[in-house]
C-alpha cells in the first residue's frame, strides 16, 4: 500500500505524536508498504521513508496564523479562505497518489483548522483517511474555543473519516463528544530497541523472544573456571518449572589455550543434550562484542546471572548493579563482599534446580522486572503494529 502519515510537525521536533508517528511510518515501511510523512515542519528521518515538507501546513507559517485569528475573532473570511485553497491544492496530489491518508489530531485539534476542512472533503471526494487521535480540544477545560461552523468541524464527526483513538479513555470522550463510537482504539506502543538506543545486532538478538521470556545475560569468555556448564543447567531447569527464560553469553573463546575449542565444543552438546540450543545465545558468534555491544546487552537484559568458580575480582556485578539489573552470582569470594543488596548469591553445590527457583522466585517478586515485561506484553510496538494497525489498514470500507 502506499500511505501518508500527515502532521503539523515531524521528526526533528520532539513530542509523543511525533514519535508515534515516526515509529508507525517505521513500523509500516519494514512491512512492506510505501511510506511518506507530509509535515509544516521536519526532516526525513530514513532513507526508506520520504518527508515532504508543505509550509502551508506549518503552523508559523503567516498565512496560516491570519486565518486561524480570523475565525478565532469572528468568522471565515478572505485569509480563511486562501488557506483553505493553498492547502488543498498542496494535499489534493498527494492524497491521490496514497492509498490511505493518516493524519494526526488535525481532525480534532484547533491549531489548523482550514486544513482541517481541506482533509475533510478530501474525504467526502473518497479519499480514505484515518483520524488518528491523541487528543480533543473540544471537551478539553483548557481550551475556550468559538463556536461557529469552522470549529464545530473538531466538535463533530465528519463523514467519510475512520476515528482512531488511542485509548479507552479517548474512546469514551469520543463517544461523549460525537455521539458515536471510534472505529478503532489502538494503544501507543514502546520499540525497546529504540528507547534504549539498541545497537542493531543486540536488537536482532531479540527478533522472535517473546515479551514475558527472562532474558539471563553472563559476560564472559568460554573458560572452565567461568563455570557455564551450570548456567546451562539452570537455564534447563528454569524452563522445567515453566518459567521461560533465555540466556545469553557474550563467550569470545580463550585464544591463549589451546582447549579452549574442545571445551566451547563441548559446552554446546551439553546444550543440545539439556534441549536448550534454542534458548542460548553465544553471542561472539553472531557479532564481536565491543563497548557499545555490552552496553547494549546489559540494557536488553533482565538480570545477570554469573555462575563462576573463581575471581580475582568479578566486574560483572559492578556493572550489573550499574544498570539495575538483578544479579544471581555465586557465592564465592570476592563477589560475597561486592553484591549490592537484594542480590542472590546461591552455593555452588546446590542443585541446578533448587537455584531456578530462587532466582524465579525473585525474579516474579521485583518489581523492575515485572514492570518491564508487562509493559512489553502490552505494548511492544511491534506486537501492536501486527495485531491492530496492519488489520486497520488493510480493512475494506
Amino acid at each position: 500500500m502506499k500511505i501518508g502519515l500527515v502532521h503539523y510537525t515531524s521528526w526533528p521536533v520532539v513530542g509523543g505524536v511525533e514519535a508515534v508517528m515516526r515509529q508507525h511510518a517505521t513500523l509500516m515501511a519494514r512491512a512492506g508498504h510505501s511510506v511518506s510523512i507530509v509535515c509544516g515542519d521536519g526532516k526525513r528521518f530514513s532513507d526508506a521513508i520520504p518527508t515532504l515538507v508543505f509550509p502551508e501546513l506549518s503552523l508559523m507559517e503567516e498565512m496560516v496564523a491570519q486565518a486561524q485569528q480570523e475565525i478565532t475573532t469572528g468568522y471565515p473570511g478572505p485569509a480563511y479562505f486562501r488557506a483553505v485553497k493553498e492547502v488543498k491544492k498542496r494535499l489534493r496530489s498527494v492524497f491521490a497518489q496514497w492509498d490511505c491518508a493518516v493524519v494526526h489530531n488535525f481532525m480534532t485539534m484547533p491549531f489548523h483548522l482550514a486544513a482541517t476542512q481541506v482533509i475533510s472533503e478530501l474525504a467526502e471526494e473518497g479519499n480514505r483517511v484515518l483520524a488518528w487521535t491523541h487528543d480533543f480540544a473540544a471537551n478539553n477545560q483548557d481550551y475556550s474555543l468559538p463556536r461557529n461552523r469552522v470549529f464545530d468541524m473538531i466538535r463533530e464527526r465528519q463523514p467519510g473519516i475512520e476515528y482512531v483513538v488511542i485509548s479507552k479513555t479517548r474512546a469514551q470522550e469520543f463517544r461523549d463528544l460525537t455521539g458515536t463510537t471510534a472505529d478503532a482504539v489502538v494503544p501507543n506502543g514502546l520499540d525497546l530497541s529504540s528507547a534504549l538506543e539498541l545497537t542493531a545486532e543486540v536488537s536482532g538478538l531479540l527478533a522472535g523472544i517473546n515479551a514475558e521470556e527472562a532474558i539471563l545475560l553472563y559476560p564472559t569468555r568460554i573458560l572452565q573456571r567461568k563455570n557455564l556448564g551450570l548456567a546451562l543447567q539452570i537455564l534447563a531447569a528454569l524452563l522445567e518449572i515453566d518459567f521461560p527464560a533465555r540466556l545469553f553469553i557474550t563467550g569470545a573463546a580463550n585464544g591463549y589455550n589451546p582447549g579452549a575449542k574442545g571445551h566451547f565444543a563441548g559446552l554446546k552438546q551439553q546444550a543440545s543434550e539439556l534441549g536448550v540450543t534454542d534458548r542460548i545465545r553465544w553471542v561472539n558468534d553472531h557479532f564481536f562484542v565491543d563497548d557499545a555491544q555490552l552496553r547494549s546487552l546489559y540494557l536488553a537484559s533482565d538480570a545477570l546471572l554469573f555462575t563462576t568458580k573463581q575471581e580475582g575480582f568479578g566486574l560483572p556485578i559492578l556493572e550489573a548493579a550499574a544498570f539495575r539489573l538483578p544479579i544471581f552470582c555465586s557465592d564465592i569470594e570476592p563477589l560475597r563482599s561486592n553484591l549490592p543488596p537484594g542480590s542472590i548469591a546461591f552455593d555452588l553445590r546446590s542443585s541446578p534446580g533448587n537455584i531456578s527457583i530462587a532466582i524465579a522466585k525473585a525474579l516474579k517478586q521485583d518489581r523492575g522486572f515485572l514492570s518491564r515485561k508487562l509493559i512489553l506484553q502490552r505494548h511492544a510496538a511491534r506486537d501492536l503494529y501486527c495485531a491492530k494497525i496492519e488489520p486497520l489498514l488493510q480493512r475494506k470500507i
